[in-house]
């Protein structure tokens, strides 16, 4: 591995947009009349699809309800998910020190690109993102690979000379299906056990250790072909 690129989740990874959720699902619940989902409930969906998440939180109600949640879903988060979503406190200098190393950076959320980057430009951070893919970028969300095969694709990078950075499992098994590094951090409800059948590169508390992980990483020396044959994770 010679680690160019660094890619990013969104949600949970560099910013808590923990209200905006909570808010989009009770006015979905509402206009239907459906059971309020609770805070706990809503953090759990993190990172699953609507379609899917609708399905996990109501399995007694008709499916072909799900569209119309989702769509209520995403009218309120069109009100506001923005002004819900603070980005943690670490993550400007974090990506500011990754840039500064060198390293290209991207995020592949499940959310649509529009809502992170109107985040990202109130934030004045849009400067510290190289690429940016959202949900209706793609054909598949994750944990299909594709999402972060285009972001690789779009920095110039080999899926094995970036690292993916999330915390999720969903996250985890998407950068296993790209064929990239996985680095997990523990600013979402995934408890650290849950990652390890995954073998990530890291757990780290918050993504503000990742600059001296990956400055880290770009230090080490390449192991030769007969070593790098024999499965080499980093």
């Amino acid at each position: 591995m010679s680690l160019r690129a660094v890619i990013f989740d969104f949600d949970f990874t560099l910013a808590d947009s923990g209200r905006g959720f909570v808010a989009c699902h009770a006015h979905a619940c509402e206009a239907l009349a459906l059971p309020p989902v609770t805070e706990a409930q809503a953090m759990a969906m993190m990172g699953t699809p609507l379609p899917a998440a609708f399905r996990l939180l109501f399995p007694d109600h008709d499916p072909e309800l799900g569209d119309e949640y989702v769509r209520l879903f995403r009218s309120k988060a069109d009100e506001v998910m923005t002004d819900l979503t603070d980005v943690y406190p670490f993550s400007e200098s974090a990506l500011r020190a990754l840039r500064s190393y060198g390293f290209r950076t991207g995020i592949v959320s499940q959310k649509d690109a529009h809502r992170v980057r109107a985040v990202l430009e109130r934030d004045r951070i849009a400067d510290c993102i190289d690429v940016l893919v959202g949900g209706l970028d793609v054909s598949q969300l994750k944990p299909h690979p594709e999402g972060l095969l285009l972001a690789a694709s779009r920095l110039g990078v080999s899926p094995a000379d970036a690292i993916y950075v999330g915390d999720t499992v969903i996250d985890a098994q998407a950068a296993a299906n790209a064929g990239l590094g996985f680095v997990a951090v523990l600013t979402g409800v995934t408890p650290a056990p849950a990652f390890t059948p995954f073998g990530p590169l890291a757990v780290l508390p918050d993504a503000g250790h990742l600059p001296d992980f990956c400055k880290a990483q770009a230090k080490r020396p390449p192991l030769p072909p007969w070593v790098r044959g024999l499965g080499e994770r980093a």
